[in-house]
């Protein structure tokens, strides 16, 4: 089984988490951070859930390029993998990519999550006029 985490400036990350509810009950496998005030904290809590995650594999999904979720992400990189977890990192998380990943959940591969999770984020960007052909 995967584990993804959610990790987000403010509360995009327990707001997302809140709305997937509405259509998923059952949310297990995703894990959320919200990056407040606290930034010491925030990178404590993401480093000690990443490195002493009981999942060896795992996909971040974050808000922002470059940004501090982000930037922790990627900082655990090297450390992560000599403990022998596989991360995926992915930025730019949108609904639609939340809502196609959380059925392959239970069973879906590290892979295959982040590959639906690529696609999805990127199709569900649409513009109204384009498709109605203005």
């Amino acid at each position: 089984m995967v584990q993804v985490y959610l990790m987000c400036h403010g509360s995009l990350a327990q707001s997302l988490y809140d709305t997937l509810g509405m259509f998923f009950g059952d949310r297990n496998g995703l894990t959320i951070f919200g990056l407040g005030e606290d930034m010491a904290g925030f990178k404590d809590e993401v480093r000690t859930a990443v490195l002493e995650s009981s999942y060896k594999d795992l996909l971040i999904l974050t808000d922002l390029f470059g940004g501090t979720p982000f930037n922790t992400a990627a900082a655990l990189l090297p450390e992560a993998e000599e403990k022998g977890k596989q991360l995926e990192i992915l930025t730019g998380v949108n609904l639609p990519m939340l809502m196609e990943i959380m059925p392959l959940l239970p069973d879906g591969t590290l892979g295959e999550l982040k590959q639906a999770a690529l696609e999805t984020g990127k199709e569900s960007i649409r513009d109204l006029k384009a498709e109605l052909g203005k």
